[in-house]
Formats: C-alpha cells, sequence, structure tokens
C-alpha cells in the first residue's frame, strides 16, 4: 500500500469529486439513448461473444477502441485455461477489422456453477506449475490466435492469494510479447486496506499490470441485495478514491453498467436492459441525479434501478475530469448505444 501527498491527495479527491459534481449534465447534442465518449477518454466495451456482439460491435465502431472479448475461464482443477471459442474468434477478426484492439478476458467463475470461485483461483495462483500452464495458453491466444492483450479477471479472491497473484502477473508479463497488454479487473472497494483484504497488492501489481479497470458496478442487484442503483455515483467516487491512493489515475478505466436490475414484490427479480427497463418504466422513470441512474416503480410494485447511455456519459465526463485513462462498459451486446461527443 502507498500513500501520497497532500498536494496529490488534494488533485485526486477534486477529480474524484467531478462524478457528483457532474451528475446532473450530460451533453446534448447527440441522439435520444445513446452515450458520448468525449475526446481524450479512452473507452473499452465488454463484449460476450456472439451474433449480439458483433452487431453491437458494428454500431458503437465509431467510440471503441478497445474490445474486451469475454472470455476464457480457468479450468476447474487450476491447471489450464478453456481455449478461445470460434465466437470469441469472430469477434476478434471483426474487431481487427475495425481496427480496434482486442483483449481476451480470463476469469476464475466456476463454469458448472455459474459465480466466480476464490477455490479455483488458489488452485492456479498458489501452484507454479499451474501458473505456468495457464501462462502458457494465454500466451498462445496473444501470439497465433491474435488477441492484443490479456485481461485478468479475478474476483472473490482474499488477501492470502494477493502474493501469488502478483507471481502470476510479474510471470505473466515476462512471457508475452513486450506490445502486449495486460490490464487487470478490480471489484470496487471503498477503502484502500480492502483492495488488499479482496487480493489486490495495488502496489506490487503496478509494476506488471498496465491498466486497471474499477468494476464500478454490483453495489446492489436483485439477487443479493435490497433494491438501490446498480453502482451509484458516491459509491462509485468513494471505491475511485480509495483506489486512486494506490495506483496514478492515468492507469485507470471506470467500468460502467449497461443493465439494471429488477425487485418484484414476490418471486425473484433478474438483470434487464436499459431499453427494457425504459419500456416498462414508461412515465414512472425518474431520473435521480445524486446516484447518476434511473429508478421506477411499476404498478405492481416492482422497482427498477438501470445505469444506461445518460449514466454512461456522465461518467464519461467525469473520467476527464479525473483525469482517468478511460471507461469501460458492460456489455456493449445489452447497452444502449456509444458515440464520440
Amino acid at each position: 500500500m502507498t500513500s501520497r501527498s497532500p498536494l496529490r491527495l488534494l488533485i485526486a479527491s477534486a477529480g474524484v469529486a467531478a462524478l457528483l459534481a457532474l451528475a446532473g449534465c450530460s451533453s446534448a447534442g447527440g441522439p435520444a439513448n445513446t452515450a458520448e465518449i468525449p475526446t481524450g477518454v479512452a473507452f473499452e466495451g465488454y463484449a460476450v461473444a456472439g451474433d449480439s456482439a458483433l452487431k453491437a460491435l458494428a454500431s458503437d465502431s465509431g467510440a471503441l477502441d478497445t474490445v474486451a472479448i469475454s472470455g476464457v475461464s480457468l479450468t476447474s482443477e487450476g491447471g489450464g485455461v478453456a481455449a478461445s471459442s470460434s465466437d470469441a474468434l469472430a469477434l476478434l477478426a471483426k474487431a481487427h477489422s475495425a481496427k480496434k484492439k482486442a483483449e481476451l478476458v480470463v476469469d476464475n467463475i466456476d463454469v458448472s456453477k455459474g459465480v466466480y470461485s476464490q477455490a479455483i483461483a488458489t488452485k492456479m495462483l498458489s501452484s507454479e506449475s499451474n501458473r505456468q500452464f495457464v501462462i502458457a495458453g494465454l500466451a498462445g491466444e496473444v501470439e497465433h490466435g491474435g488477441y492484443d492483450g490479456v485481461q485478468l479477471d479475478f474476483e472473490s479472491l482474499a488477501a492470502s492469494n494477493s502474493e501469488d497473484l502478483v507471481s502470476f502477473a510479474s510471470e505473466l508479463r515476462e512471457t508475452l510479447p513486450a506490445k502486449a497488454t495486460i490490464s487487470m479487473a478490480l471489484t470496487a472497494q471503498t477503502s484502500a486496506s480492502g483492495y488488499l483484504a479482496a487480493g489486490y497488492d495495488l502496489a506490487k501489481l503496478t509494476a506488471s499490470i498496465d491498466r486497471f479497470v474499477l468494476l464500478a458496478y454490483g453495489e446492489h442487484g436483485s439477487s443479493f441485495s435490497e433494491a438501490g442503483p446498480v453502482g451509484g455515483l458516491p459509491w462509485a467516487q468513494q471505491a475511485l478514491a480509495a483506489l486512486l491512493t494506490l495506483v496514478p489515475a492515468k492507469s485507470v478505466d471506470l467500468a460502467v453498467a449497461g443493465y439494471g436490475s429488477t425487485w418484484p414484490t414476490t418471486g425473484k427479480g433478474g438483470v434487464i436492459s436499459p431499453a427494457e427497463a425504459r419500456d416498462q418504466a414508461g412515465s414512472r422513470a425518474n431520473w435521480v441525479s445524486a446516484q447518476g441512474e434511473w429508478t421506477a416503480k411499476l404498478a405492481d410494485g416492482t422497482v427498477l434501478w438501470w445505469s444506461d447511455a445518460r449514466s454512461l456519459t456522465v461518467r464519461a465526463n467525469a473520467a476527464k475530469s479525473a483525469g482517468l485513462h478511460g471507461v469501460a462498459l458492460w456489455q456493449i451486446a445489452t447497452a444502449d448505444p456509444v458515440a464520440r461527443g
């Protein structure tokens, strides 16, 4: 963990405060329900390989710099990584034909359960031989598959994983071609100590990681919490402020949700696209400036919260004011269209 001078802290705090100051502002120049990314802000779009992602890539091509292709998972025993699917390779080819960079996202999802698994990550990270098998697989994807880099999306980790994660990142950096990028997704933490507790020793990781992607969503969700913003501005501000005490702003992308959640009065809720949320909410939709998101309460009592084009525009403008590298969006196939402002 690193500390910063009072001047640097003041500068970072002023930049982060822009998240709230800009909450009620968005450019009026673009089409309705199209996000606008300002000049000087890099934009990475997450894409789950498939036909919908191919269409979204074509639609958002003018704004995109990098496509994060999701992706491949560690094998259950931690000693390998799945190969890219034909759909992923088709998306890679489409990105390159549009002159966009493409990163391959590798995660520790237990595919049998659909959840991030600390156990699987630990099996890989704690074993030098397992790390080398996984690194060899990722290097093959870059060198032979044609990916421009790799994004590490290892979640549900603990502090006990931090040293091994640093080793893995360092060994991966030594193995990949120098021009290949390595980025790392970070689950949002509201304190500097929280990042280390989540397995991210950022002071050491900065030597190997080109860019950190702060996943500023998942604050609330119908499967794990009461109704609330998907990734509200005050919460995102706190997570970003904590992160900027540990890494430079120019190495950070702020990842934004392109989805919403539903909380019915009975039964299970679910995930909803911004377009679906607008259709369901109609005139009941209410923009909450303090959160930078929309909410609605339907006639049957169902509560919706969603993050849409306006939400992304607000955060992209804030990212520029804060001096961040850029923004990212999960995910382009279900989110609103994106253009350059």
